[in-house]
């Protein structure tokens, strides 16, 4: 599993999913985390085809998209989302 954070340093609810992101990643350590930053990223952004709304957050299982989830969400909503994926 591998999941790829796009946030943004001038987006308010970035910075709370950021804050999000650190705890989950210490309950999750064997998914491989990826941080992309919206306006450095370009290569990136490209690829995974992100608009105008950030954060972003793609969950991918063997190189393939299996969820995205655009726009800040709390703690439990991420988690909820993970349990179903995982």
């Amino acid at each position: 599993m591998k999941i790829i954070i796009i946030n943004a340093m001038w987006c308010p609810g970035c910075l709370i999913s950021k804050s999000i992101w650190n705890e989950i990643k210490l309950m999750y350590p064997n998914i491989e985390y990826i941080n992309c930053d919206y306006d450095l990223d370009e290569e990136n952004i490209i690829k995974y085809n992100i608009g105008d709304i950030v954060p972003v957050v793609i969950f991918e299982k063997d190189n393939i998209e299996i969820k995205r989830v655009i726009g800040e969400k709390s703690k439990k909503e991420i988690l909820d989302i993970m349990e179903k994926i995982l």
